[in-house]
């Protein structure tokens, strides 16, 4: 995962996340909600297309097992990019008991 300030990217490194991403969101001017800038990966089954996404929809996308490149601008000049060769390492919680959680 890549992220920082847009202004510290050269204007070639900015075309380059740009054209490496298959999905790009860009927030809108309500913060926490974006809207879908470019889209060519086939997206998940039931995934809404012309809408506003929340944080939390980015948030499926980002963990999804289908693994893409996404590129998330925000309002604050923020970006994130993620690779869609990065594998996101699946955590086991240990299991509480009924004791414990009471």
């Amino acid at each position: 995962m890549n992220q920082g300030f847009v202004k510290d990217l050269t204007s070639e490194e900015q075309t380059e996340l740009q054209s490496l991403a298959n999905i790009i969101f860009v927030e809108t001017i309500a913060n926490g909600f974006y809207e879908l800038k470019k889209v060519t990966a086939t997206l998940p089954e039931g995934f809404p297309l012309g809408r506003i996404y929340s944080r939390e929809m980015l948030g499926k996308l980002l963990l999804d097992d289908h693994r893409y490149s996404i590129l998330i601008e925000t309002n604050d000049s923020k970006y994130l990019y993620q690779s869609s060769t990065v594998k996101i390492p699946k955590i086991d919680l240990p299991q509480l008991e009924k004791e414990q959680i009471s």
